[in-house]
């Protein structure tokens, strides 16, 4: 009888949750799954195909390299932002003065639009107009300067920085959130044990972190594959397809050829790829819970 009772004072809370997940994912994703298996032409009429869109991404090489690519922005984002970010947020968890400022310099950039952010680095990126490569020429290293977003082997890695420096101030907020919770009792005896500060952050600090790292991570990757806004503005897709990600590809292939039923099979796969990944993931990195 209790429990019924938890449940019926439950289910009323949880109820506007479910239809916000059901009007705002759910819906949507079975109308994507829907369009996916249709063939739509450019007057809206449409006719069921069943699994050939499928069958045909099989055998696109476009599609297998944006897939690629996509892999590749999580990778190199995710190396750029979480060692600064963990660095950071350990830094404004210590006492040192002007730690208001330094936070509002870290977040600020969080509160500038994706494309205000994407048109200043396209122009700070620019070979001549720009900040980078005149900056390198100044200082006798105009061998290092290049054309960062025409560079097939800079484009990617130059606007994965753009996303984290955009980015990196919510997770250093989360971060910090992690490191104010530690149990100070025992940070406290690893110092009197003489523990240095190198081996209290490595061998204490990093454990006690291992869940809210894990789910970070996973957060980064579901956002990092979908990403969309950043390289559509500063690259295109560009050059010759080397920042070409799932999101752009589809974009082009729904807006500019108007296969709407190819171009959500493209996102439905890239869901499953996505739920794939965090589900290894989170299997991977699972471990018992510490109690302190």
């Amino acid at each position: 009888m209790h429990r019924i009772a938890q449940r019926r004072i439950i289910i009323p809370f949880l109820l506007p949750a479910v239809v916000l997940l059901a009007i705002f994912f759910l819906y949507p994703l079975a109308r994507t799954v829907g369009i996916s298996l249709s063939d739509w032409t450019r007057t809206g009429a449409s006719r069921y195909v069943g699994s050939a869109n499928y069958t045909a991404l099989l055998s696109d090489p476009d599609y297998r390299s944006a897939l690629k690519n996509t892999f590749l922005f999580t990778f190199v984002g995710g190396c750029m932002l979480f060692p600064p970010a963990v660095g950071i947020a350990w830094a404004l968890n210590q006492p040192i003065r002007g730690e208001r400022f330094f936070r509002f310099v870290v977040f600020a950039p969080v509160v500038l639009s994706a494309a205000v952010v994407a048109l200043m680095w396209k122009f700070v990126y620019h070979p001549t107009l720009g900040l980078i490569s005149p900056a390198l020429a100044e200082l006798g290293l105009g061998g290092l300067a290049r054309e960062w977003l025409g560079d097939p082997l800079t484009a990617l890695p130059a606007v994965a920085f753009t996303t984290v420096w955009q980015g990196v101030g919510i997770w250093v907020v989360l971060l910090s959130a992690g490191f104010e919770r530690l149990p100070r009792e025992v940070l406290e005896a690893g110092r009197v044990d003489g523990a240095g500060e190198w081996r209290l952050f490595w061998s204490v600090m990093m454990p006690l972190l291992h869940d809210l790292l894990r789910i970070l991570l996973v957060l980064w990757i579901v956002q990092s594959m979908q990403a969309f806004a950043f390289i559509y503005i500063m690259t295109g897709g560009g050059p010759f397809g080397s920042t070409e990600v799932v999101g752009t590809l589809m974009y082009r292939t729904a807006i500019d050829q108007t296969e709407f039923g190819y171009a959500a099979a493209m996102g439905v796969i890239l869901v499953v790829v996505m739920l794939a990944v965090t589900t290894i993931l989170n299997k991977v990195l699972k471990r018992d819970d510490l109690e302190y």
